[in-house]
């Protein structure tokens, strides 16, 4: 008698168990489109960093209206007024930063830019230069790399990694979640897709801030050029301004007291005018 009510509460409790095993495996989220926000993202976060090397972060209450600004999650704020930022980010429609606010929560340090330093010429510039845009070179080139461990990975967690570029730094990254495409049970197909992906925008991305450079270094020259000759220019006529005021005097009363040469050398060699009578 004892047996059968054991028998028929097995069942139940197989069913019961399956759904609990199956809650407490987490859900891989990983697919193209996201694994490719991901990596636009991160590529602009270098992109950003980059350009605050160069042309330096300003503190928050002497920035300009309108400028944008992004925090350490990523989300995108924009200066509406003084001592005022606000965010059209999901959950941040309402809210309002301070300057102080956004200086503490900003993704990037406020730093004095390259381009920024005085008293110095722009070839003196250009080794700092090239190795600000070196670093974005192999900076870039990693965040390809991430994608590429990405997409193996098994689990649903990002896991930190080791990644190696030639002629760069090593840096230990994490995993990019939704690029974990085996966890997902994705084709091969996709993962290649993704590879193609990364490198192109990483590609374009680097020539365009090539260009960007090249055109900005000339400017910078021919700006320093013209201060350092409106400068020397301001120099001169400061060390000359009275002699050559005293000159141009001195010219001036000569010029008024040629009414007393009864006449020119020229002239004064020539016969008298004959008499009409």
């Amino acid at each position: 008698m004892m047996r059968r009510p054991f028998i028929l509460w097995l069942p139940v409790i197989f069913l019961l168990a399956v759904p609990a095993r199956g809650l407490s495996e987490p859900v891989v989220e990983a697919d193209i489109p996201t694994c490719r926000t991901l990596v636009v993202n991160a590529l602009s976060r270098e992109q950003r960093l980059y350009r605050s090397v160069l042309f330096g972060q300003k503190k928050a209450k002497d920035a300009p209206l309108n400028e944008v600004r992004f925090d350490s999650d990523g989300h995108p704020w924009i200066k509406e007024k003084e001592d005022n930022w606000r965010s059209v980010s999901p959950g941040y429609e309402d809210t309002e930063w301070t300057d102080t606010q956004m200086d503490n929560m900003s993704e990037l340090p406020v730093r004095t830019g390259i381009f920024e330093t005085r008293r110095v010429s722009t070839s003196d510039l250009v080794p700092h230069l090239t190795q600000a845009y070196r670093a974005l070179k192999c900076r870039s080139t990693i965040v390809c790399k991430v994608v590429e461990n990405s997409l193996g990975q098994e689990s649903a967690e990002p896991q930190e990694v080791t990644v190696v570029v030639p002629g760069c730094i090593e840096e230990k990254r994490k995993t990019f979640p939704g690029c974990h495409l085996v966890a997902a049970e994705r084709t091969k197909p996709e993962e290649a897709d993704l590879l193609t992906y990364c490198r192109s925008v990483q590609g374009g991305l680097v020539e365009r801030e090539k260009d960007l450079l090249k055109m900005t270094t000339e400017y910078d020259a021919s700006y320093r050029s013209l201060l350092q000759l409106s400068g020397q220019m301001d120099a001169f006529l400061q060390e000359f301004r009275w002699p050559l005021a005293n000159s141009l005097r001195k010219t001036a009363e000569l010029v008024g007291a040629l009414y007393r040469i009864p006449c020119f050398i020229a002239s004064c060699d020539e016969a008298p005018a004959p008499n009409p009578d």
